[in-house]
C-alpha cells in the first residue's frame, strides 16, 4: 500500500513475466519504498536542485554503463579518482558507502538516473540491482504514459497556433467564476480587419500576429487571470477583478501590444463585461460581445465604462 499517514492513495506494485522472480527481501524493498515515497507525497513538497553539467560522474557513468553496484563506493572514488557532489548536503548525516544506480528510460530517450544509497558497506546485491533495474522499466513506462495523458489533455484543452486555453476552457472557466463569491471580469477581443493581414501580408504573418497577441495576452495574466483563443481572430480574457481594475489591465495590454515587433500592427476591439449574480455563461458573454462590436463600431479599442461616460 502507498499511505500519506493512515489514507491509502493506492498500491505501489512490480511485476515480473518469469516464475519465482521475487524474494522477500525484494518484498521489503519496496515497502521501505512505499515509505519514502508516502512521507514525499504527505510533505507535498517536491525539492530540486540544479548541477551543471559534468564530463564524469556517478550518474553519467551509470548512463554510459560503466557503472551499477558499488558496496563501497569511498573505495571506489578514491581508485577512479572521481568527485562526486552531494545533493542537499546535511552535515548530521553520515557519508554514502554503498551505492547503486539504473538509467531510467522512456522508449531509447533517457531521462535520467534511478538510484539507492546506504550508509552501511556492503548492503546491496545482485539481485538488489536486478530488482531496481525492473523498477526503473516500470516507472519509465508509467512516466511515458503519464506525459502521454498530459499531452493528449494539453491538446483538448488548448489552442495548437497559440497555447492559449481554448473555448472548451473558456466555457467551463467562465461556469466556475460565475459560482465563486468575488469579482470577475471577462474581456472578449477581436483583430480589428485581420482578414487584410492575411491577405496582403500571406497566413504565416497572419499566425505570427496571431501569437504575438497571445503572448501578451500570457504575460498580462502570468499572475492573474486566464487567457484563452475562441476562434479566428477571437481571444477572450477572465479576470479576477472589478471592471474599472480590468481596464487599467487592458491599457496595459494594449501599451505592450503596440511595442511588440509583429509583421502587422494589431487593431484590437475589446468588450468588458462584469459578472452578475445569477447570470448565465450566454448571457454573461453577450454583454460583452456587445461592448466589443460597439468599440469595433467606433474603431475603437475599448468603450469607457458607463461611469465614466456620465462623470464626462
Amino acid at each position: 500500500p502507498l499511505r500519506t499517514g493512515t489514507t491509502v492513495l493506492g498500491v505501489l506494485s512490480v511485476q515480473s513475466y518469469a516464475l519465482d522472480a521475487f524474494t522477500p527481501e525484494d518484498l521489503e524493498f519496496l515497502e521501505l519504498l512505499a515509505v519514502q515515497l508516502g512521507i514525499v507525497m504527505e510533505s507535498d513538497v517536491i525539492t530540486e536542485q540544479w548541477l551543471g553539467p559534468r564530463q564524469d560522474g556517478l550518474l553519467e557513468r551509470v548512463v554510459a554503463g560503466r557503472v551499477r553496484l558499488e558496496n563501497d563506493l569511498p573505495a571506489y572514488l578514491e581508485r577512479e579518482r572521481l568527485t562526486v557532489v552531494r545533493v542537499h548536503y546535511r552535515p548530521d548525516l553520515p557519508h554514502t558507502m554503498s551505492w547503486m544506480g539504473v538509467p531510467l528510460r522512456t522508449g531509447t530517450t533517457v531521462l535520467g538516473v534511478l538510484s539507492v544509497q546506504s550508509y552501511a558497506l556492503d548492503a546491496f546485491t545482485p539481485e538488489d540491482l536486478e530488482f531496481l533495474e525492473l523498477l526503473a522499466v516500470q516507472l519509465g513506462i508509467v512516466m511515458e504514459n503519464a506525459a502521454l495523458h498530459e499531452q493528449l489533455e494539453r491538446e483538448a484543452n488548448t489552442d495548437p497556433l497559440t497555447g492559449l486555453l481554448n473555448r472548451r476552457q473558456f466555457v467551463l472557466r467562465m461556469t466556475e467564476a460565475l459560482r465563486r463569491p468575488g469579482a470577475a471580469t471577462l474581456a472578449v477581443m477581436d483583430v480589428q480587419q485581420f482578414k487584410r493581414v492575411n491577405d496582403e501580408l500571406g497566413h504565416a504573418a497572419g499566425d505570427e500576429v496571431l501569437r504575438g497577441v497571445a503572448e501578451t495576452l500570457l504575460d498580462l495574466t502570468a499572475a492573474r487571470g486566464q487567457a484563452f483563443r475562441l476562434g479566428g481572430d477571437e481571444f477572450a480574457l477572465l479576470l479576477p477583478c472589478g471592471e474599472a481594475q480590468a481596464q487599467e489591465q487592458l491599457g496595459l495590454l494594449l501599451s505592450r501590444l503596440e511595442r511588440r515587433a509583429l509583421p502587422a500592427r494589431p487593431f484590437l476591439n475589446v468588450g468588458l463585461a462584469a459578472s452578475q449574480e445569477g447570470e448565465s455563461v450566454h448571457d454573461w458573454l453577450r454583454r460583452a460581445d456587445s461592448r466589443m462590436y460597439a468599440a469595433k463600431h467606433d474603431h475603437r479599442h475599448l468603450l469607457p465604462l458607463p461611469e465614466q461616460q456620465d462623470a464626462s
